[in-house]
């Protein structure tokens, strides 16, 4: 075996990959949508050195499939009817500060 091939299996040989994918990237990309792989990769290389990285890796992974639903959050004050060309606004009271 050379002392290249050594090198190139090495875990060093590995960040300078990523680091060199990561310039490369940052210059090539335009704009696009997603994770770049370098930072996919140095987040895989993070989770095989540290335990709680794979758990926050997966938890990111499943946020991102969730679906925002409508009416998951709070009551909604105001609705907009967009076929009738219709908007109800409804204002809270403001509360007058004791004295």
């Amino acid at each position: 075996m050379s002392l290249g091939f050594l090198f190139a299996m090495s875990l060093p040989a590995l960040v300078a990959a990523l680091f060199f994918l990561a310039v490369v990237e940052r210059f090539v990309r335009n704009k696009k949508k997603g994770t770049p792989l370098a930072t996919a990769g140095i987040g895989e290389l993070g989770a095989t050195f540290e335990a709680g990285k794979r758990d926050e890796l997966e938890f990111r992974e499943e946020e991102r499939q969730l679906r925002d639903e409508e009416g998951d959050g709070a009551p909604p004050r105001s609705r907009v009817d967009l076929d009738g060309g219709t908007a109800v606004l409804n204002v809270p009271a403001q509360r007058q500060p004791r004295q």
